[in-house]
């Protein structure tokens, strides 16, 4: 072997790789940092929006107990001198307390009307008014109707194009109309008028039975209005008669078998309307006769 051959076999041979940076970057640790920061940050997010968002349960959530509220498994409390934002659930909420304070109001409003003989025009026109403002609370506008009248003051109940006071044909009445009543009777126990309850019908025939028509069905529908009133309190001494009038007084005479015809009305009398009725009755007749038979011979 030559000397220049000999010397070139000598020569360390360095052999130099250039990586490929862009394929080292996309296998190194730095995106599992910054992901981790991400998802750190995330977590965080989620933490503090569900501190400051109240709990929808109704019931509190005890700060003690770790399985109900996990920021208390193994660590200090957070809430700890500060009053909990969850615990404020525990209050009363708002529409319960609205609900509460309408009652009151209500039957504030109702011991307020004092018990009495209702005699003048102003007075009835005021218990009109107070019997509007309940109507208007039972969502019962169309179904109420108030006026003073020279007899006294006229209450119709009637039925409107959505509901009924009685089942068609029958004397079976309906949840709301009996509320109603109920409520009503909280209004007139107060007043010491003498009462006239009367049953009317359209005039459609009744049909199920030859024994049993419009009159029957009138009246038996003012005798069971007169008694939920009387179950809730109103004095039957108040109530001086209860009448059926079948189809005879129609409100709507052109359309005589109209719904509105179907009605209860109650009439509180005038004690001078009162006088009149028991002398169209003949009250006075009677007790004249008793006197003239009791005073002495001679006399």
């Amino acid at each position: 072997m030559s000397l220049k051959k000999k010397r070139d076999a000598e020569k360390e041979i360095v052999v130099r790789r250039r990586g490929r940076k862009g394929h080292e970057e996309a296998h190194s640790g730095a995106w599992k940092v910054a992901f981790a920061d991400f998802t750190l940050a995330m977590m965080a997010l989620f933490m503090v929006l569900w501190i400051i968002n109240p709990a929808k349960s109704t019931a509190p959530i005890a700060a003690e107990d770790p399985v109900a509220n996990p920021l208390m498994e193994g660590m200090i409390n957070i809430f700890d001198g500060f009053d909990s934002p969850v615990a404020l659930e525990a209050q009363p909420s708002a529409p319960e307390q609205v609900t509460e304070d309408k009652a009151a109001d209500e039957q504030q409003e109702l011991e307020s009307v004092p018990s009495k003989i209702y005699r003048t025009r102003q007075e009835l026109e005021q218990l009109a008014e107070l019997i509007d403002v309940l109507s208007g609370k039972l969502d019962a506008l169309t179904n109420l109707e108030v006026a003073v009248v020279p007899q006294g003051l006229r209450i119709l109940i009637k039925d409107d194009e959505q509901r009924y006071m009685f089942e068609r044909g029958s004397a079976r009445l309906n949840p709301q109309f009996d509320t109603l009543l109920r409520r009503l009777a909280e209004v007139l126990v107060k007043v010491e008028n003498r009462i006239i309850i009367s049953g009317h019908t359209d005039a459609t025939q009744y049909r199920r039975n030859a024994q049993y028509n419009n009159w029957n069905l009138s009246g038996d529908r003012a005798l069971v209005a007169r008694n939920v009133l009387v179950r809730a309190g109103l004095p039957s001494e108040r109530i001086l008669q209860v009448t059926a009038l079948a189809d005879v007084m129609p409100l709507n005479p052109l359309e005589p078998t109209d719904g509105i015809n179907r009605r209860i009305e109650l009439l509180l009398l005038t004690e001078r309307a009162e006088v009149l009725y028991r002398e169209l009755f003949g009250e006075s007749y009677p007790q004249a006769r008793l006197n003239r038979q009791l005073t002495p011979a001679g006399s």
